[in-house]
């Protein structure tokens, strides 16, 4: 795609950025926004109760960029802020950051571009070392291959460009007060999209801080919210024949998830590992038509 239709259409793009005491890192991240290549920006911070500076630090970023706008609430974690930011976007696309991460100058620009030049509901891009291999797959496709969990697509959801009707159209919000909140949303929005592509170039920086959920959480908190995420699945797809029995894969996986942690003795064997065993046993029968029952699986 040419800079000069680019220049011609601009639609406004909304980044949300839920913020909570990341006082070290909230003003990289918000520079590396301010420095986007694509311009038309509305950077839309939710300073979620923070105790520490980083709200000073966004009050001060939002009065030298214009196209910030800052909001201040009551604390109500992650997904309440992402929600609350969703409501206050304008634009028609949107985008996620988290605030103790940073993103490439290109990092609106390529995605969009790809977005305008194919009519694509969802694209993403690949971060830090993981890097998908460029292709273009149906919603519902996709969808699959995240609940079978087959390389090439992240459960995340800020390595990605939405259409914002996916989430106001089907009324998909994010779980307030849940932990690991990404696995209870991105299927649904995925499985909204007409079409998706994956880009092939690393244009997110994500900073595992050693006090972030992902790297605090217990494993058994871990394995219990995407034993979680399956069930959700199973319910969310009851209808539809083609992705309901990949939710039941990833439900069954979630059960060998458990059971190989217990074998490894990184949680309790007797508490885990034999209700999953013995879940395995009583079910496993009814697992033998599924179309995603894989001969690695078996």
């Amino acid at each position: 795609m040419n800079n000069q239709f680019l220049s011609e259409m601009k639609p406004l793009i909304s980044v949300i950025v839920p913020v909570y005491n990341v006082e070290s890192y909230v003003e990289k991240c918000l520079e590396s926004l301010s420095e986007q290549r694509y311009d038309n920006l509305e950077i839309v911070i939710v300073d979620d109760g923070s105790t520490d500076k980083s709200g000073q630090i966004c009050d001060a970023f939002a009065k030298k960029e214009k196209r910030a706008k800052i909001y201040h609430k009551k604390n109500g974690g992650i997904s309440d802020a992402r929600n609350f930011g969703l409501r206050k976007a304008s634009g028609e696309i949107v985008a996620f950051v988290d605030s103790d991460d940073y993103v490439n100058k290109d990092y609106i620009y390529n995605m969009y571009a790809e977005m305008m030049q194919n009519g694509i509901d969802v694209v993403m891009c690949g971060f830090n070392e993981f890097l998908p291999k460029k292709e273009r797959l149906s919603g519902k496709a996709v969808t699959i291959r995240l609940l079978i969990k087959q390389e090439n697509i992240d459960i995340v959801v800020w390595n990605k460009l939405y259409k914002k009707e996916l989430f106001i159209k089907n009324e998909i919000w994010f779980p307030k007060g849940k932990k690991y909140e990404d696995s209870l949303t991105t299927y649904k929005i995925l499985s909204k999209a007409k079409n998706v592509v994956c880009l092939d170039e690393s244009l997110y920086d994500y900073v595992e801080r050693e006090k972030s959920i992902t790297k605090t959480g217990r494993i058994e908190e871990r394995l219990e919210k995407r034993e979680l995420a399956a069930k959700e699945a199973i319910e969310f797809f009851y209808n539809d024949a083609d992705i309901l029995p990949a939710a039941e894969i990833s439900l069954l996986l979630s059960k060998f998830a458990y059971l190989d942690f217990a074998i490894s003795e990184k949680i309790d064997q007797k508490k885990y590992g034999e209700d999953a065993e013995k879940w395995i046993k009583t079910h496993f029968e009814n697992y033998k038509n599924n179309k995603y029952l894989t001969s690695k699986i078996k």
